[in-house]
């Protein structure tokens, strides 16, 4: 159990008194982005963050002695802010569509654009400074997302959302991927997803029986489902009369949750040999996806941990020899320190190895599971935090070498505590 400085009895006042003595407040608006806080203290633990122009329902106030803040608003469905980052508002609260991992959301659900900084780019502060040619040389990789454009003696100009000039020539475009996974209705019936053996991004050959005579292609990437396997396993049927080989096909299969996972509990499994991920509810798989874990010298390290903050968009770095700037990820999810489950709108490579570490979903993905997963994402909120009271999903990273990681983090001390609490009460 996470634990906080108890307060003074002199400093709170009660929130019941509180709020039978001050006009009650149903909706304020967000005047600036705000921490929400655990409890009705600048030093509280940090719950999420609201985004400015939110509307939100006020459930209660407070009222604290020598605070900085002069009333504390008390938010549906938890946390605390201050009064003075908002504004009385008559309109409804923020509202959001309920999280469903069958929504057929858009194709391209990242409306920004965003591209790849050419190598050897000089990025300007102002117009003064691309007059002048004051600027500043770009170092490692950069990928940038633009917030305007200007044209400056005929040169067009990114205005990128850390503040950049930067010319457009000089900029490539990204197209991020339109490749989605899929809800599962039927355990019995497990998806599967053609990439070929000798070259992954290439259609396979289909068969009209096992060993039997060519049929044709499939592209790369289907979805499939597997209804028969030869007698000796070495092909599998996907249609009437249509076979594949078994080596080009990747299937999502079923997995054990890890011990002490609750009988509806979110929780993520991700196959490092298979890249891919199943969500579930439970035993029961719900959805599943190719994914991009960590390439040759960056590998995603197997372990069992839990999400411990969610972003709709961040920002990624690294001052190492690698160095590398990405610009707001949408759909971020941290589990272990810097490791994450994120979008990528940069590669198309989904079933294969391509990132530093991070376990890359495809933008439709990412967002679904964003939504999806634990704790969840209050509307308006643009950050979520995991604790003991407030728990993220459970992600077991695994392989075949280490089908049984080692706990991490918070889980860890979730798990520790858990056994305790059953020893202690034989």
């Amino acid at each position: 159990m996470l634990c906080s400085r108890p307060m003074h009895a002199l400093v709170l006042i009660a929130i019941a008194n509180a709020a039978s003595s001050v006009p009650s407040v149903d909706v304020v608006e967000l005047d600036k982005s705000t921490v929400v806080l655990a409890r009705p203290r600048t030093d509280a633990t940090k719950l999420g963050v609201i985004k400015m122009k939110a509307r939100v329902e006020v459930s209660g106030t407070a009222e604290i002695e020598g605070s900085d803040c002069p009333r504390w608003l008390e938010l549906a469905p938890r946390g605390w802010i201050c009064e003075n980052a908002t504004s009385p508002t008559l309109e409804p609260p923020t509202t959001a569509k309920p999280a469903t991992l069958d929504d057929d959301v858009e194709l391209a659900p990242i409306r920004a654009t965003y591209g790849m900084v050419r190598h050897g780019t000089t990025a300007y502060s102002s117009r003064e400074d691309i007059a002048s040619g004051n600027g500043r040389a770009m170092e490692g990789s950069n990928s940038v997302r633009a917030r305007g454009s200007t044209t400056i003696d005929g040169t067009r100009y990114w205005i990128t959302t850390s503040g950049d000039m930067i010319d457009s020539k000089r900029i490539y475009q990204f197209s991020p991927s339109t490749f989605k996974g899929t809800a599962i209705a039927d355990s019995a019936q497990m998806p599967a997803w053609i990439r070929g053996k000798r070259d992954p991004y290439k259609p396979v050959t289909t068969y009209a029986a096992p060993q039997g005579k060519k049929l044709g292609t499939i592209a790369a990437r289907s979805l499939v489902m597997i209804l028969e396997a030869s007698a000796d396993g070495r092909f599998l049927r996907i249609d009437d009369n249509v076979w594949i080989a078994s080596t080009d096909v990747r299937i999502a299969s079923i997995a054990e949750p890890p011990a002490g996972t609750g009988a509806n509990e979110k929780w993520f499994d991700i196959d490092l040999d298979k890249q891919m991920l199943v969500a579930y509810e439970g035993t029961r798989p719900v959805y599943a996806t190719l994914v991009s874990t960590g390439k040759y010298g960056h590998y995603t390290p197997t372990l069992i941990s839990r999400l411990a903050s969610k972003h709709e968009a961040t920002p990624m770095t690294s001052n190492k020899e690698d160095i590398y700037s990405v610009a707001d990820v949408p759909w971020t999810m941290f589990y272990d320190g810097n490791y994450a489950l994120h979008t990528s709108y940069w590669h198309d490579g989904f079933g294969g190895q391509r990132s530093h570490g991070c376990i890359n979903l495809a933008p439709r993905d990412a967002r679904l599971l964003f939504a999806w997963s634990s704790p969840d994402v209050p509307p308006g909120w643009t950050s979520v935090y995991g604790s003991a009271e407030q728990p993220g999903s459970l992600v077991r990273v695994r392989s075949a070498r280490l089908p049984a990681p080692k706990l991490r983090g918070y889980a860890k001390t979730m798990h520790d505590a858990a056994i305790a609490n059953v020893v202690a009460n034989r």
